[in-house]
């Protein structure tokens, strides 16, 4: 993924923000669970409201790889905020050395650290001559099942 594509991503605030919204449901779905009614909608629920708070600095970026497992598979969409604060913890979008990454970000005593959730993986120290650039924090994700 190339760092001037994320970089220039645009958002149109001018764009018509009516989205139709699919019910969301009273109550779980528990396994064997038929005859769901229109008795049952506690709501409506747009996922666009409840991921995308600001809607101008959201944007969406599939994950590739398994270094985030198990939270996040390779395929996933993510949604991430760029406006929002990253403490740390936080799964970000990040460009580091040349490369688009997503990992937690981690600020331990003096060094920051981009830490993968598969053990498998070792941490990363970011120093003082690395490239970084920050895309946002990820705040949700999409998963298909097929």
């Amino acid at each position: 993924m190339d760092k001037e594509i994320i970089s220039n991503i645009t958002f149109n605030s001018n764009q018509d923000q009516a989205y139709a919204k699919p019910p969301l449901y009273r109550g779980e779905l528990a396994c064997g669970l038929f005859g769901i009614s229109e008795d049952f909608i506690e709501n409506y629920l747009s996922l666009d409201e409840k991921f995308a708070k600001n809607r101008e600095a959201t944007f969406y970026i599939r994950a590739s790889g398994d270094s985030m497992l198990p939270r996040i598979e390779n395929g996933d969409i993510l949604v991430v905020d760029r406006s929002l604060p990253v403490r740390s913890g936080s799964i970000v979008a990040i460009f580091f050395n040349g490369t688009a990454l997503c990992k937690q970000l981690i600020h331990e005593s003096n060094q920051k650290i981009l830490r993968s959730l598969n053990p498998k993986f070792k941490d990363i120290i970011i120093g003082e001559d690395d490239e970084l650039a920050l895309f946002g924090v990820v705040v949700g994700l999409a998963r298909d099942f097929d």
